[in-house]
């Protein structure tokens, strides 16, 4: 790694000096990326901004859209979900029917908890590109947890998970699936897929507060409780917004009971 990073650096100095301010900007995009793979967020960001800056001067859209997705992803990565959908915003600026950025505007919108705007970037995302699995997979989960079934198992049938999906992302798939179908009065099939869920991924928070959701609906407010507690509690973090929705119903139920 450090070879790459002397080498691309003197790659850069070979373009200043023969005022080359598009291989500048690529450049400066790969040292982002090399900062980026070695852990490097800080230096990722500071080069992400640099490059999308020069390619903006220089006119390339392609190039351009590339960074944004780039910046914003690193920024998501972080946590920092309000940043990268304030990236995004600006990239959609320029670039309004970009697939990918409007997907990932739609997941950080979603982490942020306005699902309502979130489903507004993913259907977007899904009339230019009908069949982007990542912005279906997000629209479908979000269908489910704003309990509109039957959208959202319109949206989460029609995946297709790839040989070595990420079990997480398994997991998800078959809680949300298994809440809608519980919402439907489906639920031996329901409590079926969540336990899928859990044999999958057993410390998926997400899949806790889905189960807390299923377990409120049957009157189980004991089972409820021992859920969400879960999911606040589980190596595997929900978002800020989630993780605060969580506590509040846990704090009503709590309050109820006493």
């Amino acid at each position: 790694m450090d070879r790459a990073r002397c080498l691309i650096v003197q790659a850069t100095e070979s373009y200043r000096r023969h005022h080359d301010e598009w291989g500048v900007a690529d450049a400066i995009a790969v040292r982002g990326a090399i900062a980026r793979f070695s852990g490097d967020v800080d230096s990722a960001i500071d080069f992400y901004g640099e490059a999308l800056s020069l390619f903006t001067v220089v006119g390339d859209l392609t190039s351009t859209a590339r960074l944004y997705r780039a910046l914003a992803e690193v920024r998501f990565a972080t946590g920092d979900h309000l940043g990268s959908a304030a990236v995004l915003h600006e990239g959609l600026s320029l670039l309004p029917d970009d697939p990918v950025l409007l997907e990932g505007l739609g997941y950080a919108l979603w982490y942020l908890g306005r699902e309502a705007d979130a489903l507004t970037h993913l259907t977007h995302a899904m009339t230019v590109a009908p069949n982007h699995q990542s912005a279906l997979f997000a629209r479908g989960q979000i269908h489910a947890d704003l309990e509109h079934p039957r959208p959202a198992l319109a949206d989460l049938d029609h995946l297709t998970l790839p040989e070595g999906t990420p079990l997480d992302r398994r997991a998800d798939l078959r809680s949300a699936r298994g809440i809608s179908l519980v919402a439907l009065g489906r639920n031996e099939e329901g409590e079926a897929e969540l336990s899928e869920a859990l044999r999958l991924e057993p410390r998926r928070a997400r899949t806790y507060g889905r189960l807390a959701g299923v377990r409120l609906r049957a009157g189980d407010l004991d089972g409820a409780q021992a859920a969400l507690r879960t999911a606040l509690t589980v190596p595997d973090r929900l978002p800020t917004a989630h993780a605060n929705r969580i506590r509040q119903l846990l704090d009503r139920l709590s309050a109820t009971r006493a």
